[in-house]
């Protein structure tokens, strides 16, 4: 079975703390994305298990793109973690509503992502 997770997030500082608290798994593919669009291209190609996606990012946000991920019958099933700065009510009302599956505040804990990948991707 095929695990990928798919990072996105324009902060390169980010990707790589994501990318190396992925790669101690050792059977999953990592892509990484610094854009919306850049994230739905590999999104329809991979169809990866888990997504962590910026909420804010320039071009297509995060919020577009978790709705166009979770309105696509044949994408809806990837779980999408929402990342955010900020964390405001508001703002994680439009996260859950546009479909997002959970919201993790930046910063994050490794340990918080790595518990994240047990419970999605190994159901542990």
């Amino acid at each position: 079975m095929s695990r990928k997770i798919l990072i996105v997030d324009d902060d390169i500082t980010i990707q790589r703390l994501l990318e190396f608290v992925l790669r101690k798994f050792s059977d999953v593919d990592i892509f990484i994305a610094s854009d919306g669009d850049m994230a739905l291209d590999i999104i329809r190609r991979e169809k990866p298990n888990l997504i962590f996606l910026d909420f804010m990012m320039p071009g297509k946000s995060g919020i577009e793109v978790c709705r166009e991920v979770k309105n696509d019958p044949e994408l809806k099933t990837s779980y999408i973690v929402m990342l955010t700065a900020k964390g405001e009510e508001a703002e994680v009302k439009a996260m859950l509503e546009s479909g997002a599956d959970k919201y993790v505040p930046k910063p994050f804990s490794p340990s918080e992502i790595a518990e994240i990948v047990r419970k999605i991707i190994y159901k542990e």
